[in-house]
């Protein structure tokens, strides 16, 4: 339940589709003879456009999540084992074509390569549901497997868990698989900005966590923002703005011990 009316909650709240819901209320209202309906839900959809593509905001609230934990940390000599989670793929556009098609984050797939050569005897565990509503015939963690096996990664040495569709499902699918969880750490390979979430739900649940954070989607800890470049900054306002709203429901839902996980 939970997972479905995040999903769906989202579908109306991400920017870009909250503007354009504004947009078609505004000319129905204008149709409808309600001027001042009309005027207000145009300016509301500008204002929402104007602030996520063309202003700071977004950029620097996505800094503050992907500078949260350090990127490339050093690493003890043993490991307990390596947990990536899913999303380095478009696991849509990889049925549509029969073939692994690379995602926004598919620094996923070489965070687990380099670790996974680094500590040759760690097992890895890779989270690769889908994420969408409804099934398919393939999800994500048959597709990474064909990529690893493309790349020469040997595959056998992953454990491709084909059922999680969110954060809280990685990790307590992760846990039957890994089996200790506390005594020795653990490696947690996701996206920069979505690490935070991330480390809250397997501390949460007893993990010893390192975060290895990939695929920053920000410029700069100093810099993160592009003004002449709109459609980046709303993509990384949107990318933004589900994280933080991502993490206030988990905390909210007793998901993570705090609202902003160290």
């Amino acid at each position: 339940m939970f997972f479905v009316a995040a999903k769906l909650f989202w579908i109306v709240a991400a920017p870009a589709s909250l503007a354009c819901l504004l947009a078609v209320l505004a000319l129905a209202a204008r149709l409808a003879g309600r001027r001042r309906l009309a005027m207000a839900a145009l300016w509301a959809s500008a204002s929402i456009l104007i602030v996520a593509g063309a202003t700071p905001l977004g950029p620097w609230a996505g800094s503050l999540l992907e500078t949260r934990y350090p990127a490339r940390p050093p690493l003890p000599a043993e490991i307990a084992g390596i947990v990536v989670l899913g999303g380095a793929l478009d696991t849509d556009r990889s049925i549509a074509w029969d073939m692994p098609v690379i995602a926004g984050e598919g620094e996923r797939i070489f965070g687990l390569v380099e670790l996974g050569r680094r500590f040759p005897g760690a097992p890895i565990i890779y989270a690769g549901g889908y994420g969408g509503l409804g099934t398919v015939e393939k999800v994500e963690a048959a597709f990474a497997r064909t990529l690893l096996e493309q790349i020469g990664f040997d595959a056998d040495r992953v454990r491709f868990d084909d059922q999680p569709r969110n954060t809280i499902e990685n990790e307590a699918r992760a846990r039957e698989l890994a089996g200790d969880i506390a005594s020795r750490p653990w490696l947690l390979v996701t996206g920069a900005m979505h690490m935070p979430r991330a480390v809250g739900v397997f501390r949460g649940a007893g993990w010893s966590i390192i975060p290895w954070p990939v695929g920053p989607a920000t410029l700069s800890p100093d810099g993160p923002w592009q003004p002449l470049a709109p459609g980046e900054t709303l993509m990384v306002s949107t990318q933004a703005a589900r994280e933080w709203i991502g993490l206030l429901a988990y905390y909210l839902a007793g998901n993570t011990e705090s609202l902003l996980p160290d």
